[in-house]
């Protein structure tokens, strides 16, 4: 009774002490991979779209890199958003648990999804909302709306002629601004949920104190 089945490991000593170093790691470095996944997608979508990757010469030692400009703030992003995931996650993932071992597991991976859908949803939806505002079911769905809803014909309107100057904007400018609005947005969800959580820790500790009154 009370005893736990423990996995017993029978490699190599160093294999065993690099799987323990490396797997508290390991969902960081999963969100790090969705993050580069989703900005190298973004990247190859505005390649296909006609932006023109700038490439310098970088002398390393004796070797000349090329480096793109454009790619290393798509993955200067995507070190952001592992930033933040992690600095959210730190603050939430042993918060309230309970002693029971199997329901803080259930609930720390819970937390974990539910971390990282605060940070890659508002991301991707913003980094790619310019092009979904511009998309054939989106602009049909619109005009649906307009049909339905006779009053809200005027604004569709208005705002899709507003939108028709920005769509003209060249490629390298849409790839930095949609940059600059996606980490921007996400920078003000996860300071929010900080600001969300920090409350709640300060009036736990309200109600705490007033009962040992």
């Amino acid at each position: 009774m009370g005893t736990e089945d423990k996995i017993v490991f029978h490699g190599p000593r160093w294999l065993y002490g690099f799987w323990q170093s490396t797997r508290p790691r390991i969902p960081l470095l999963g969100f790090a991979l969705v993050s580069a996944l989703i900005e190298l997608f973004y990247f190859d979508f505005m390649i296909s779209r006609g932006m023109l990757d700038k490439k310098v010469q970088l002398q390393v030692g004796g070797w000349l890199i090329p480096f793109s400009i454009s790619l290393a703030l798509a993955l200067g992003n995507a070190v952001l958003l592992v930033s933040l995931w992690q600095s959210l996650f730190e603050r939430i993932a042993y918060v309230g648990l309970s002693s029971d071992r199997r329901v803080r597991r259930i609930m720390y991976l819970l937390r974990m999804i539910r971390t990282s859908a605060l940070i890659l949803a508002p991301f991707t939806i913003l980094l790619f909302l310019p092009y979904i505002l511009e998309s054939a079911w989106w602009v049909g769905l619109a005009n649906g709306v307009g049909n339905s809803v006779p009053s809200l014909r005027g604004s569709i309107d208005g705002f899709y002629s507003w939108s028709y100057g920005l769509s003209r904007t060249d490629a390298p400018t849409k790839f930095i601004a949609s940059q600059l609005i996606a980490s921007f947005g996400t920078i003000v969800v996860a300071g929010l949920q900080l600001w969300r959580v920090q409350s709640a820790r300060g009036l736990t500790k309200i109600v705490q104190r007033r009962r040992l009154r």
